[in-house]
């Protein structure tokens, strides 16, 4: 089991925290691995000391952008500082539940479940009395039922509920059962709760478990939001859902405290911040809306498109009329070196507006919340890597040059920014192991460029990559999530 997950319940212990883990408990040890998340049912009397022990941890609030967050619910997330683990704790101080799109109501049983748990999971993980634990799951599955979509979603589930169901059966006393239904659910009949118990298996009826859902909403009356309403918002929920996924338009929509975050890879030719933020994008968009965009090859703009069309027209003619001449020359001077990174100033001025646009295209995704990960972000240097590359050397080359400038000069600086560094010699053979190698001139003239990023207005993180893969990932994710290094 993972120790980071193990030490957050050692706190709750420690501090006497009045908790129980009240979901899939016959799944705890896999969600104490970090494979699923853990739903933890939190006494208000211990709220405050609950929030300031995950936050030692490192644990930040996160909601779905676009959603109505589901009061008295709360999803937090923190990062294993020794494995990169992301954690998931789906917290509930009260039982707002019953179904898998919407949860509307609100059972009150907050005190039945805690007063009955107990460290029966492994580790020593307070969950509730097998009893209490098939009360609750009974009535949710029940409160299911009569909505179409959530029918459909519990036969779409039904092999784990029944083996979840099968988990908390062998393991009930129906005497202690009944007694806890009397003492907290009195408007729920014994006979009518093992006719709903009943109803949860192969043998019952669609019809049956829709009939005896309606009965069981009857006897759970306090809602979100009234049943009509909620019917139509769990629809539209639903389907516009499947359309985005038929439309592989699909994409996580949780952020996380505080906000959105603009972060860039920087450095010289191969010195590995494509790979690394090609890893940090999978880590992170598995729970997080992530995009990731190439700041050295920008989309082009409608606004430049005409003018490339223009240039690409002119390059091939020129080279089907111009005879091909082979330098003999190989010296590396630097006038050669400048030259390879020195385009046509027309070229770096529609360079500037396409990056400008591509950058101001997602600052808006930033600006709900999102993490856009840039690959290379143009210095703030005068003249340099992936910056203004226009040398003024005459009236003209001096008016495009500012406009070039006026264009970088705009663009937002990152919040964080992990110059990747590797010797020469490295970065050369790496740089020769690649399916299409650039030039060794040209990756000398970038790697020279690249002592002189500049990024003075963003945390500049120099990132080392001759250390294995894994080692420097994780020092990354360390600086991310601001954990100790």
């Amino acid at each position: 089991m993972n120790e980071f997950i193990l030490a957050l319940f050692d706190d709750f212990h420690t501090e006497k925290i009045k908790y129980c883990h009240f979901k899939s408990n016959n799944n705890l040890e896999p969600a104490l691995n970090g494979v699923d998340d853990l739903d933890l049912l939190v006494s208000q009397a211990d709220k405050d000391r609950f929030m300031s022990i995950i936050a030692k941890r490192g644990f930040r609030l996160a909601h779905d952008r676009g959603e109505k967050p589901t009061p008295f619910v709360f999803h937090f997330f923190g990062a294993d500082p020794e494995t990169g683990l992301l954690v998931h704790l789906h917290v509930y101080f009260r039982l707002i539940t019953g179904g898998s799109i919407l949860k509307n109501h609100w059972i009150r049983v907050e005190d039945m479940l805690l007063s009955s748990a107990e460290p029966r999971g492994p580790a020593g993980v307070f969950i509730p009395s097998a009893e209490a634990d098939l009360i609750l799951f009974v009535l949710r599955k029940l409160i299911e039922q009569p909505s179409i979509i959530e029918h459909y979603l519990f036969l779409k589930d039904w092999k784990n509920i029944e083996t979840e169901l099968l988990w908390l059966s062998r393991q009930t006393s129906t005497k202690k059962l009944h007694e806890l239904l009397k003492i907290w659910l009195p408007q729920i009949e014994t006979e009518f709760f093992d006719e709903c118990l009943g109803a949860l298996t192969k043998n019952s009826t669609i019809a049956k478990r829709v009939k005896l859902g309606r009965m069981m909403h009857k006897r759970l009356p306090f809602h979100v939001c009234n049943e009509f309403k909620a019917s139509i918002l769990r629809s539209i929920s639903f389907f516009s859902a499947h359309a985005r996924g038929r439309l592989g338009l699909l994409r996580n929509n949780r952020v996380v405290f505080p906000g959105g975050l603009l972060i860039s890879f920087v450095g010289s030719e191969a010195s590995g911040k494509s790979t690394c933020s090609k890893q940090v994008v999978k880590w992170l968009s598995k729970r997080f809306d992530v995009t990731h965009i190439h700041m050295g090859k920008p989309k082009k703009s409608w606004r430049t498109i005409p003018f490339w069309l223009a240039i690409g027209i002119y390059s091939k003619t020129k080279r089907a009329t111009a005879t091909f001449v082979k330098s003999a020359s190989t010296d590396l001077n630097t006038e050669t070196l400048t030259a390879l990174n020195q385009p046509h100033p027309l070229v770096s001025v529609l360079d500037s507006y396409d990056r400008k646009n591509w950058i101001m295209k997602h600052l808006s995704h930033v600006m709900s919340g999102g993490v856009v990960i840039t690959d290379r972000y143009p210095t703030q240097a005068e003249v340099g890597l992936d910056g203004p590359r226009i040398l003024a050397t005459n009236k003209f080359t001096t008016f495009l040059s500012k406009l070039e400038q006026t264009n970088y000069a705009v663009l937002p600086p990152p919040d964080l920014v992990f110059k990747m560094i590797a010797p020469l010699d490295v970065t050369l053979a790496r740089n020769s192991e690649r399916d299409n190698p650039e030039p060794e001139p040209f990756v000398r003239a970038r790697y020279a460029l690249a002592q002189n990023l500049h990024f003075p207005l963003s945390k500049v993180v120099e990132i080392k990559t001759t250390e294995p893969l894994d080692s420097t990932i994780l020092l990354i994710k360390r600086y991310l999530w601001n954990l100790p290094r």
